[in-house]
């Protein structure tokens, strides 16, 4: 089994945007070394937490650093972009690092209303264009009969996916032979169902093209499954603050979230969101990986996390790349 990461970029308390970004570079230099299959980042606007607001330019500086591991966007937000300008962007990335670059575009807006209107500017974000966005974007990616068509022509364009938890977002991949990056963390409802349609529908964008799927997760490994529960406690309280509004910062230390105190109420919400979430030591999270894999019919696994220490968030990825090997 494939494994990958989603990386966040998040900013743990006492640090900078500066050294949260530094952080997912090195990060992927060590997940190459680990044997990680690809490294994506993601978009999201108006956050004090998350500091990767523009994929597009932190791939370039992770593919820079990085020598074999494929690397992109995990996802772009697509409505709020021209298809055209992402479809240049990326063009220019594949073509500084072939045969490495990804792809990969979502629905969402990635940010709260009032940074979303001032990130359209004046241009309209509705939803209902999104599919046809998708083709467009496919025909000037794969220099189809879109015209004008973007400029530079790599040798080999990026990977297409298509980021989604949905029916309808993996019948759009299938139509557009596009890869499938299936959220099981959003919700994990009627995903396998969704997968298998996926293959069954899926058409070649190029002869010989075949469906890929990969199902991304939340998770926390630690060298312990009690070590990995007090730090999933973060990531508890981090889904939390997002749900009641995204007040936070930065992303808490393991005492701070200790010591706070939480209504009944918050804490059945903190505990259905372990449903989009692995936790344990290695030898547990390796049966839960390999569920995961086998109930979607997997090609790979994208894990993501939040941690409120970069030095537990490396040794997390390398603790399951070494479970992994032995699988």
């Amino acid at each position: 089994m494939k494994l990958s990461i989603l990386d966040y970029s998040e900013i743990a308390e006492g640090e900078t945007p500066e050294q949260a970004l530094a952080h997912s570079v090195r990060l992927a230099r060590l997940a190459e070394g680990w044997g990680y299959h690809r490294y994506w980042v993601s978009e999201h606007h108006g956050n004090n937490v998350l500091a990767g607001s523009a994929p597009e330019i932190l791939a370039g500086a992770i593919a820079a650093g990085t020598h074999r591991i494929r690397t992109g966007s995990g996802g772009v937000m697509l409505p709020m972009h021209s298809p055209f300008k992402v479809a240049e962007s990326f063009a220019v990335l594949a073509a500084l690092y072939p045969g490495r670059i990804d792809l990969g575009v979502g629905r969402s807006t990635g940010g709260p209303a009032d940074v979303s209107r001032v990130l359209l500017d004046g241009r309209s974000g509705s939803f209902r264009h999104y599919p046809d966005q998708i083709a467009r974007l496919a025909g000037y990616v794969r220099r189809s009969d879109e015209q004008p068509l973007p400029r530079p022509v790599p040798t080999e364009p990026p990977d297409l996916w298509l980021l989604g938890s949905s029916s309808g977002s993996a019948e759009i991949a299938a139509r557009h032979g596009m890869g499938l990056a299936f959220g099981h963390f959003i919700s994990g409802q009627g995903g396998p169902e969704a997968v298998k349609a996926y293959r069954e529908q899926f058409v070649p964008a190029a002869p010989g093209g075949k469906p890929q799927v990969l199902v991304s997760a939340f998770a926390v490994c630690g060298e312990t499954d009690e070590q990995a529960e007090k730090q999933a406690g973060v990531f508890d309280d981090y889904l939390l603050n997002i749900r009641e509004g995204g007040g936070l910062l930065r992303v808490p230390s393991i005492e701070n979230v200790a010591a706070r105190e939480y209504t009944p109420e918050q804490r059945q919400i903190m505990a259905a969101g372990r449903g989009r979430m692995l936790v344990g030591g290695p030898e547990r999270m390796k049966r839960q990986l390999i569920r995961l894999a086998d109930r979607y019919n997997a090609d790979e696994i994208m894990l993501a996390t939040v941690s409120p220490d970069f030095g537990h968030k490396c040794r997390m990825y390398e603790l399951l790349a070494e479970v992994m090997r032995q699988a």
